[in-house]
Order: C-alpha cells, then sequence, then structure tokens
C-alpha cells in the first residue's frame, strides 16, 4: 500500500496539478512585489512633417535676410530624432500595497490546497486499496463456493440418474449453481471497476498493474482495532473540537477558511480605486533634428504625479459593492462548510458504532451458521435431513461470510475516512 501510496503523490495529476499551481502563486508573490521596484524604459521616436506643414510651422525661413540684426533660429525640422531614458517607481499605490497581502495569502491558499489534495489522494487510494482487498476476498469466498455447488450439482446429477433423488432435488443444485456463477462474475466485474480505480489514481496505462497484497496491511488493522476498542463516549470526543481546532486539522476546511480571507482582502481591496496614487518619473533623453547625429540637447525631466479620483462614473462604487457580496458569499459558503464537515464527522462516528455491532453480530452468525452447516451435513449424510435443508444452511454459512468479510473491510474504510476527517491520514502511512 505505502508503494501505491508513493507513485501517487509523485505521478497522479491532481497532485502534480496543484504543485504547479503552488509554484505558480509563489512566483504571483514575488510578482507583487516587483509591482513596488522602478521601472526603466528606452523610447525612441522618428518623427517627418510633411511640407506644406512644415512650410506653414517654420517662422525662421520668413527672416533670412542677412542684413537683419538678428536671427532667428530654426525651431521646426521636417526630420527628427528622439530617444529617451524613462524611469518609473510608484511612491503610494494602495492596489499595488494591498496586492502584496492578497499575493501571500494566494500562496497560503495553494499550500493549504496543495496539503489538502495530497491528504484526498491518499484517502482516496488507501480507501480503493481496500476495496481492491474486499473485492478479492469476497471473490475468492463465491469461488469456493462455487467448486462446491459444482461437486454438489454432479453428485445430485448421478443420485437423480441413478434414481436415489427426484428431479426437484437435482434442479435444486442446479439452481444453486447458477447462482453462484452469476455471483462470480458480478463479483469479477466490481474487482476490475474497483482496480480500474485504484490504477487511475495511480496513473497506471492499461497494461500496468499493481501487487496487491492479499491482506489489510498489519499497521492500518492496528489503528483499526485501536478505534474498535473505544466505547461511544470515546469516539464522539475525538471529534469535538471547536471551530478553530477543526479548522487547523482539517486541510479542506484550512483552504476555504484562506479563500474567505483571500476574499475579504479583495474587498478591502476595492476601495483602492477611491485613493490617490503617487509616482515619481525621471527621463533623460536627447534630441537630434535633420540628423541621427547626437547634439547637446539633452533635457532631463523629473516629475512627481499625484493622482485623485473625483469621479470614475461609479465604477469603483459598484466595484466595491460587487466585492462585497463575494466576500460575503464566500464567508457563508465556509460557514456552511465547517458545519458540514461537522456533519459528516458525526456520521462518520455513527457508522463506526453501527458496523462495529454489525460486526460483533456477524463473527456469531457465523460461528453459528457454520456448526449448523456442520451439523446438517453430518444428518443428510445418515439421511435425517433433506437436500433442501442442506441448501439453505450452506447458502446462509456463505452469506454469514460474505457480510463478515463486508464488515471489517467497511469497518477499516470508516476509520481511514475518520482519519482523514482529523487530519490524522498520515498516521495509517507507515
Amino acid at each position: 500500500m505505502e508503494t501505491a501510496i508513493n507513485r501517487a503523490l509523485s505521478l497522479n495529476n491532481q497532485v502534480k496539478a496543484s504543485d504547479y499551481a503552488l509554484k505558480q502563486a509563489a512566483w504571483d508573490k514575488r510578482r507583487a512585489w516587483t509591482m513596488l521596484f522602478p521601472v526603466l524604459t528606452f523610447n525612441s521616436r522618428y518623427t517627418w512633417i510633411d511640407d506644406s506643414t512644415f512650410a506653414l510651422r517654420d517662422f525662421s525661413r520668413y527672416f533670412q535676410d542677412p542684413n537683419l540684426p538678428f536671427t532667428i533660429p530654426q525651431t521646426v525640422f521636417q526630420e527628427s530624432y528622439v530617444s529617451s531614458f524613462d524611469l518609473s517607481m510608484p511612491i503610494f499605490n494602495g492596489n499595488l500595497i494591498n496586492g502584496l497581502s492578497i499575493a501571500s495569502t494566494n500562496e497560503d491558499l495553494f499550500s493549504k490546497q496543495n496539503i489538502y489534495t495530497r491528504d484526498n489522494i491518499i484517502f482516496q487510494v488507501i480507501k480503493s486499496y481496500l476495496s481492491v482487498l474486499k473485492s478479492q476476498e469476497v471473490l475468492r469466498l463465491q469461488n469456493e463456493y462455487l467448486n462446491l455447488s459444482q461437486l454438489n450439482y454432479e453428485k445430485a446429477l448421478r443420485l437423480f440418474e441413478a434414481g436415489r433423488w427426484s428431479k426437484s432435488d437435482a434442479l435444486r443444485w442446479q439452481i444453486e449453481l447458477q447462482k453462484q456463477k452469476s455471483s462470480v462474475i458480478s463479483s469479477e466485474t466490481n474487482l476490475s471497476n474497483t482496480i480500474a480505480v485504484l490504477n487511475r489514481l495511480l496513473n497506471f496505462n492499461v497494461h500496468q498493474e499493481l501487487n496487491i497484497e492479499k491482506r489489510i496491511p498489519a499497521h492500518l488493522e492496528m489503528q483499526a482495532n485501536e478505534i474498535q476498542q473505544k466505547n461511544k463516549n470515546e469516539l464522539f470526543n475525538e471529534i469535538l473540537l471547536s471551530d478553530d481546532e477543526l479548522v487547523t486539522v482539517n486541510a479542506a476546511l484550512n483552504a476555504v477558511m484562506l479563500g474567505e480571507k483571500m476574499s475579504r482582502l479583495q474587498y478591502k481591496n476595492a476601495y483602492s480605486g477611491f485613493m490617490p496614487r503617487i509616482s515619481l518619473d525621471y527621463s533623460y533623453s536627447w534630441r537630434e533634428n535633420n540628423t541621427i547625429a547626437l547634439d547637446d540637447y539633452s533635457p532631463q525631466t523629473l516629475m512627481i504625479n499625484f493622482s485623485l479620483p473625483l469621479f470614475s462614473s461609479f465604477q469603483d462604487y459598484t466595484a466595491v459593492k460587487s466585492s462585497y457580496y463575494a466576500y460575503k458569499k464566500n464567508q457563508e459558503e465556509y460557514y456552511d462548510q465547517i458545519k458540514n464537515t461537522r456533519l459528516i464527522l458525526t456520521e462518520t462516528v455513527n457508522k463506526i458504532l453501527n458496523i462495529k455491532t454489525q460486526m460483533e453480530l456477524s463473527k456469531l452468525n457465523v460461528e453459528f451458521n457454520q456448526l449448523n452447516y456442520n451439523t446438517i451435513e453430518t444428518q443428510r449424510e445418515k439421511g435425517l435431513a433433506s437436500n433442501i435443508d442442506f441448501v439453505d444452511a450452506k447458502v446462509n454459512l456463505q452469506n454469514a461470510l460474505l457480510e463478515d468479510v463486508s464488515n471489517r473491510y467497511d469497518f477499516t474504510s470508516a476509520v481511514v475516512e475518520l482519519y482523514y476527517l482529523l487530519g490524522k491520514i498520515h498516521k495509517l502511512v507507515e
């Protein structure tokens, strides 16, 4: 079972997707920090003015007389080249500052979701593994009874042909044989389905298959026996946790709680639309006119930009209201998930108590039906019991054994579910 769990944790697509999501969240957090750092860009622009526009704007062409006591410099050029280095850095931006908290919470959220995904895969693998073991044991029992039914039918047929049994006795065993064949086929398909589910979790292809043990792993059986020794009050004390304690131990609830926290931060971040934004901009540029050769004209500009939204057609207001109701929705879903988890825990404990009682009954039932079957078999050989009584005793013993197997595996699966809900699933793995 440990081999199956290790393979699932390394190759299962859900686990790999969760790992990638966590890495993405880590890089999103780094990106949120970089939004506060300065940004340096290089810009270059070439401008050309058509002849008519150039003639209208170039006033120096009207003052070309050398006798004039002054010179009008040319200020408009038909071709110009402008290049610059521009540096921009936010000084205050509520959206970016809140983005750090959101990105950090988002990383925590995906970290908890990763833990939840891994715990859930472990839970599914153990449960599927137990289902395969249960199906194998049921099929083994039914094959044994199929072989026994085949022998009894052949014996009944010989006795009928010898005139010692009636036709109804022979038909009785033939019907019983057909029932056993039907049960075996049903169990074979069920086993095939459970193996397919396990292979899906382990990311096996069609031609691969896990080597399944023939019994419940010892450490898992030991944990199940510990739970079996506890009484009703002790079992319910196991799940008597406060909301905070339950959220701490249950990875799924922890992830939902962080999702609720995320929506609260996004709601608060919506108010940043009403806040001012301050940024620092610095530009160093140089201009060349009518030539790409550098000249001495290199202006430097330092600006502090202050932006305060006054009216945005209620866009910011509607964004706040939308994020508020999204937050309240997530909050209610979080509270509902806590209550739902408590309900599932209660149902699981009740299921354990119920199966525990059924296990005690099924053991006695197996013992009784085994004695009854042995007695009737002896009486039939002496002619003191009818063939019908023997068939009924055989069917009752078979049903008792199948019920005992089913109860044993169902109880172990219920214990696995309890450990999973209480965040103790790793105790079941060596």
